[in-house]
């Protein structure tokens, strides 16, 4: 009466899914215990479809109650396995976050009442009934099919709903074993002799589990500890708990190590570390982040302090590889729920901070304790660095100039191009808030070439030659020096405004000369371009004569604190410094310059050009037009 001709083949790509699940290393995560309900229920399911087909073949060999039972047993878990998989659709969108409480109730009452109508067949005959003539649908028998594609169709909508929380493959794969359920229905209602759901829904699970559910996704391949990816999940789902607690441990030296030994001796020790930890706290989850960051999450059960002990001796000894043995410095950070952390984001970034802080410290043994004050910190941070990305993405970086004038004549000679950001209450970010910050993100390229950009609109649109303004200032980070193409760049944007190389000066500050043969090329390459260098906060670097001499500068601003040191307690060195680039051929600015006897000081000496608060703080550019033409 039935074909079973597919359950074999189901029977088997089930079976190869699961040895292959659970021979690896699984988050312990909602949509993991989901998707093992979700193949608990398949396989019982594939049962009862096997073995109530089979009762109802020879039904006279069965007693009535026995027939009822293996029917309805079916049925139950159809109708389970339909509401089972739109779960596992609700989990995978919300990964890393709890879907709505709310939500979930009111999707589940269609599932309850199917079942109770399921159960109550017995005496209703709704879904199905026993007859003297065997096995008989119900009335209500095709309602499983609009039940089933009805918690389908909710499944896609959930996922055109929240499609900005996947990406284009998760969204496409979500998609695909949902179409995939509506046609296994399909085949069903169209032939109901063949066991063919089955097969349907055996090839969504696998769909499910090669897009969202495969080990791989979450596990490095150094001693299968659970990658960046997977550590991000875990901390989401951490983050909901009442109880939880995370370990971050640093190798102090592995730069050092990597670099005089590379990396395929380190990728070894490595992969004996995760290894190790992973047998020896097999009650917490184990994580392996790069740049030799482990992170060990769990809860309240655990003893940490006593973790903490235990890996600290460990790193006491030695790590073996294949080319000898390696020794290790290590540090930690901890933060648990007590911190107040309630989002996996906060949580991360605090941890990345203090893990930051303690690599930086070669003291052995240095641990980073995640504190009120430090989580302010770093959520800060965070937030200048969403402003900075809001302002760079939206091109809304404003530039403010600062004047420079001659010391004789305190005439307007030039400006500084200085960026700044809107802080979002009405107020401003300086570049002491977010220049660094924007060297470790990568958006200074961006931030600069914006700053570059608008003064060089600045000058295409005023009359500088009225203002006295011979040229503007224009800070470049040594990132930015990097770039292979950063003269073209500034040469396509010159040319579109009109603006010569020359009414632009280029400012690099003196830490960032200390490796000449990292930027000579560059710096050489925009000399012959046209552009004057400026040497920028000399006496707060390695001051080097002869190294600054390497470079193609023409004027060197004194630091506002060397300017201010001098004044406090003058001696000989300064003017000497000032004397000694003078007859060199340079010009000299002094920076920080805030009252008449500091402008008359500093010109004694030689500077040439006086910058400070004594003559204007920065203002925004169209300010500075006004006050300088009058």
């Amino acid at each position: 009466m039935w074909n079973y001709n597919f359950v074999m083949p189901c029977a088997l790509m089930l079976f190869t899914t699961l040895v292959y699940y659970f021979n690896k290393p699984r988050l312990p995560i909602r949509v993991n215990r989901t998707f093992i309900g979700l193949i608990a229920l398949q396989l019982l399911c594939m049962l009862a479809d096997v073995t109530s087909s089979k009762m109802d073949e020879n039904f006279s060999s069965y007693s009535v109650e026995a027939l009822y039972l293996a029917n309805g047993a079916f049925f139950v878990l159809y109708l389970a396995r339909a509401y089972w998989f739109y779960r596992l659709t609700l989990d995978i969108v919300h990964i890393g976050s709890t879907p709505r409480r709310w939500l979930e109730r009111v999707c589940a009452v269609p599932f309850v009442i199917a079942e109770l109508v399921a159960v109550s067949s017995y005496w209703t005959g709704a879904l199905f009934s026993i007859t003297s003539k065997g096995y008989t649908s119900g009335p209500l028998y095709n309602g499983i099919y609009l039940y089933f594609v009805g918690y389908i169709l909710l499944s896609i909508a959930l996922l055109v709903r929240h499609a900005k929380r996947l990406n284009r493959y998760e969204f496409d794969t979500a998609l695909a074993f949902n179409v995939l359920l509506i046609a296994g229905n399909a085949a069903r209602f169209l032939l109901p002799n063949m066991l063919i759901i089955d097969l349907f829904c055996v090839m969504a699970i696998n769909i499910a589990f090669l897009g969202f559910l495969n080990p791989d996704l979450f596990t490095t391949e150094r001693g299968l500890a659970f990658n960046k990816d997977g550590f991000r999940l875990l901390l989401a789902q951490a983050s909901m708990r009442e109880d939880y607690h995370v370990l971050g441990i640093v190798l102090q030296n592995y730069y050092h190590v990597r670099g005089m030994l590379g990396g395929q001796e380190m990728d070894e020790a490595i992969t004996h570390i995760n290894e190790w930890l992973l047998a020896t706290f097999p009650q917490t989850a184990t994580s392996y982040l790069g740049g030799g960051r482990f992170m060990l999450v769990g809860g309240e059960r655990n003893d940490w302090e006593d973790i903490s002990r235990r890996i600290s001796a460990r790193f006491d000894e030695t790590w073996p590889t294949e080319y000898g043995a390696l020794q290790f410095n290590v540090a930690f950070a901890y933060v648990s729920a007590e911190s107040g952390l309630t989002s996996a984001d906060q949580i991360s970034n605090n941890l990345t901070i203090a893990l930051d802080t303690a690599q930086q410290d070669l003291a052995v043994g240095r641990d980073e304790a995640i504190d009120p004050h430090s989580i302010r910190e770093v959520d800060k941070q965070v937030s200048i660095l969403r402003m900075l990305e809001y302002a760079v993405r939206n091109n809304e970086v404003e530039v403010y100039l600062q004047p420079l004038v001659d010391s004789k004549t305190r005439r307007l000679v030039a400006a500084e191009a200085l960026a700044r950001i809107d802080d979002g209450e009405g107020g401003i970010l300086s570049p002491g808030q977010f220049i660094a910050m924007a060297e470790k993100s990568g958006y200074i390229n961006q931030l600069g070439e914006i700053v570059f950009e608008k003064t060089c609109a600045f000058i295409a649109e005023h009359d500088t030659q009225a203002m006295g303004l011979e040229w503007i200032n224009v800070n470049v980070s040594p990132i930015q020096c990097l770039q292979q193409n950063l003269v073209e760049r500034f040469m396509v944007i010159l040319r579109a405004y009109g603006v010569r190389p020359e009414q632009i000066h280029l400012e690099i500050t003196e830490q960032s000369i200390v490796d000449y043969a990292l930027f000579s090329k560059q710096v050489l390459a925009l000399r012959d371009a046209g552009f004057v260098f400026v040497l920028d906060d000399y006496g707060t670097g390695h001051s080097n004569l002869m190294r600054v001499k390497r470079y193609p500068f023409e004027n060197v601003k004194l630091d506002m604190e060397v300017v201010r040191d001098w004044l406090r307690a003058r001696d000989i060195l300064v003017p000497l410094v000032v004397k000694g680039f003078k007859e060199t051929g340079y010009t000299v600015t002094a920076e920080g310059i805030e009252t008449e006897e500091m402008a008359d000081a500093v010109a004694e000496i030689g500077c040439d050009y006086l910058q400070g608060y004594l003559f204007s703080r920065p203002i925004a550019m169209e300010d500075f037009a006004r006050k300088y033409l009058g």
